[in-house]
């Protein structure tokens, strides 16, 4: 009896490592004609394919997702972010740097929620540092509009640099509309050759300086 027994599992692993060896070959693997078991020997199941086995696997309920991180008052991280921001005791134009280091980690609300508190915490003086910020279409095209409409109600030497590099920067949200305030304040329209818009911008500012 121990020697059938033997001589069966000998076949068997036999059996796998030829289903193996010829399932990396990538030849055509031979129908299993099931024989029968030995009297008094109980034949083990069968080996499920890879794609039995992938179907298994699908059946399986995936691992939820963790909820975006809350604090106790039911605040989002974003949300969280943004208070602490305004909380310290920094100066206003250092807060808005605070926000706009955070920018990319943020979702799209988040940015839009930060721009409009961005925008009122910059002076004329530092309100240049947006500039990546606005060639950067990655970011939430609420967080661009915030940004670029707030540009028109500064002077030149801030709004004419903004309204620029958001026309020039390809798939922008506000590029159209850059472009044609671009071409009302400045009386003409270079198309796509922005090395001439970009020199009529200087000459402009150049001008008012002079004035």
């Amino acid at each position: 009896m121990r020697s059938k027994r033997f001589l069966l599992g000998i076949a068997l692993v036999a059996l796998t490592v030829a289903l193996w060896y010829l399932g990396r070959s990538g030849a055509p693997v031979p129908a299993i004609v099931q024989a029968p078991a030995p009297e008094g020997i109980t034949a083990p199941a069968e080996p499920q394919s890879p794609t039995q086995l992938s179907a298994v696997v699908a059946e399986k309920p995936a691992t939820p997702e963790p909820p975006l991180a809350m604090k106790k008052d039911g605040l989002a991280l974003w949300e969280i972010k943004i208070d602490e921001a305004l909380r310290s005791n920094a100066e206003t134009p250092a807060i808005a740097q605070m926000l706009l280091q955070q920018i990319n980690g943020m979702p799209g609300e988040g940015q839009f929620a930060s721009a409009r508190h961005i925008v009122n915490l910059l002076t004329d003086k530092d309100y240049l540092t947006v500039l990546p910020y606005v060639q950067n279409t990655r970011l939430d095209p609420g967080f661009q509009e915030v940004v670029v409409a707030e540009s028109l109600n500064r002077s030149d030497e801030v709004k004419l640099p903004v309204l620029l590099a958001a026309a020039r920067t390809p798939n922008h949200p506000m590029s159209e509309i850059a472009k044609s305030t671009l071409s009302f304040l400045l009386e003409n329209n270079f198309g796509e050759d922005w090395g001439r818009w970009e020199a009529a911008v200087k000459e402009a500012l150049a001008k008012k300086e002079s004035q």
